[in-house]
């Protein structure tokens, strides 16, 4: 893939807006801090840029049937690791104004569990829309299918004559065409070529950026308050940071931070206080407050509703306020959208990517409605479209 390709130039732009908009937050996002471990038990990141470089290695050396097993690990692979999403995301929300977060969504009732790829996907997607990096977009619509992956790391398929034929699984819809099976050199390849590319330059822009902090150097950011950081360099590039005061026991002022601890090997952090409720406390408004300035949710609405659905497990009424009214003006962006529509065709599909906003309205925020049984009669009236 050429440096001109947009994708590539897509993920170089977000790297670069990202620190130019708050370069502390820039760099939290680099060091992925989770807790205290060694650099490479801090994420996964690490494992994922070692196993497919061993897997690229394979790949290069394997010819036939082989090679094709080993490309559709890399396939796999690729689009499995959540730090890749997470980073991305912050990437996005850090670009936006905000600051970014240890997870890509909320853990609810509804996802305790790990995420399934296009689950991990879909909650990135409006995060690339309004950064503005559709071709980041562009490249998971066409280059990934989730079929290829289940099928292949099920041992659900078969391979032979340069093809691939997926068994007991769901077929792949191509433009609304269901596929079973694909020629490898002219469908897979070329994707998987695709993937190795995008592999490669954010591995490249990440080790780029992690090892550019050659010195200290004092930026400004929040922490949660307004403070001057000290981000900590080394000739192996970023060391941490550290907010010089920050505490006081005792009568002694200490500094605040993380930093890798060089005599015992391990990234720790130092004297944060952790308010675990005030951090959700943050992220959330941050979130409505980044949907309340949006016309409308254009790519994938997995990430809002996710969000709704911890609004309303904490239960704070300001927070369900705002969500019921935004659940409301989304739902009827949708619904002026129908009743404008000429195509009676087109028109019928409309009810059923409106109920799920005006549905959701009424079930966390049925009381601050003016006339509620009048509401409900919209509603029920869509339920008869469907």
């Amino acid at each position: 893939m050429e440096d001109a390709q947009p994708p590539i130039n897509d993920l170089r732009n977000l790297f670069e807006e990202a620190k130019a908009k708050s370069e502390f937050d820039f760099v939290l996002n680099l060091i992925n801090y989770r807790g205290i471990s060694s650099s490479n038990l801090n994420s996964n990141l690490h494992e994922w840029f070692d196993a497919i470089e061993f897997y690229k290695r394979l790949y290069n050396e394997l010819e036939g049937k082989e090679k094709t097993r080993m490309g559709l690990q890399i396939y796999s692979t690729f689009f499995e690791n959540s730090d890749f999403y997470n980073i991305i995301g912050n990437l996005c929300r850090i670009k936006l104004g905000y600051k970014g977060s240890s997870y890509l969504f909320w853990k609810t009732k509804k996802y305790e569990r790990l995420l399934g790829i296009g689950e991990k996907q879909d909650f990135l997607m409006e995060l690339l829309a309004d950064s503005e990096k559709q071709h980041l977009i562009d490249f998971y619509e066409q280059n990934h299918f989730k079929e290829i992956r289940n099928s292949f790391f099920h041992s659900a398929y078969s391979i032979d004559e340069g093809r691939y034929v997926m068994h007991d699984s769901d077929p792949i819809n191509l433009d609304g065409v269901l596929i079973h099976s694909f020629d490898l050199d002219e469908f897979f390849y070329p994707k998987l070529n695709n993937v190795i590319d995008l592999f490669d330059i954010f591995k490249k822009l990440y080790f780029q950026y992690f090892n550019s902090y050659k010195k200290d150097v004092v930026v400004m950011g929040m922490f949660p308050n307004p403070c001057e950081v000290t981000i900590l360099g080394s000739e192996e590039g970023l060391k941490g940071f550290r907010i010089k005061n920050a505490v006081n026991f005792f009568g002694k002022w200490h500094d605040s931070g993380i930093w890798f601890d060089e005599e015992y090997g391990f990234w720790a952090g130092h004297n944060i206080n952790m308010n675990l409720a005030r951090i959700e406390d943050i992220e959330i408004d941050e979130q409505l407050r980044r949907y309340e300035t949006k016309a409308n949710i254009t790519k994938n609405d997995l990430e809002f509703f996710n969000l709704v659905d911890k609004i309303k497990e904490r239960n704070n009424p300001q927070e369900i306020r705002r969500a019921t009214l935004l659940l409301l003006k989304f739902g009827d962006v949708r619904k002026d959208k129908m009743d404008v529509e000429e195509n009676e065709y087109k028109k019928r599909s409309f009810p059923k990517i409106i109920l799920p906003y005006y549905r959701k309205a009424i079930e966390i925020g049925a009381h601050i409605f003016k006339d509620l049984e009048q509401f409900k009669k919209t509603v029920a009236e869509l339920e008869k479209q469907l």
